[in-house]
C-alpha cells in the first residue's frame, strides 16, 4: 500500500461534531492534569489542534496542552449480532 503524498488536514469542531462528539478532552503538557471543554460556542470551521497552545490552563497555569476530541461524548454503538461484549 502506497502512503498519498497529500498532507492530511486536522480535524475541525464540524467533523467531531457530526461523529456525535461535543466536547474535548484537554490535558496539560507540563502537569498532566486534564480537563473537559464543551466547543459548541465556536464554529465548525476550527480545527481541533488550534485549541491547544492558546487556551489550555489546566492545573499549573501554564499556557500548552494536548487537546482531542472527547470519544467519552459518543453513544456506544449497537453491536452488529447483538449481544454486546462488555
Amino acid at each position: 500500500m502506497t502512503r498519498s503524498p497529500a498532507p492530511s488536514l486536522p480535524m475541525t469542531l464540524g467533523n467531531m461534531q457530526a461523529q456525535s462528539v461535543r466536547s474535548l478532552s484537554i490535558t496539560c503538557w507540563h502537569c498532566h492534569n486534564g480537563a473537559v471543554l464543551a466547543v459548541d460556542r465556536w464554529s465548525d470551521d476550527v480545527p481541533v489542534p488550534s485549541f491547544a497552545p492558546r487556551d489550555a490552563r489546566v492545573g499549573c497555569g501554564i499556557v500548552g496542552a494536548d487537546a482531542q476530541p472527547n470519544w467519552k461524548d459518543r453513544s456506544r454503538r449497537k453491536s452488529l449480532s447483538g449481544v454486546q461484549w462488555r
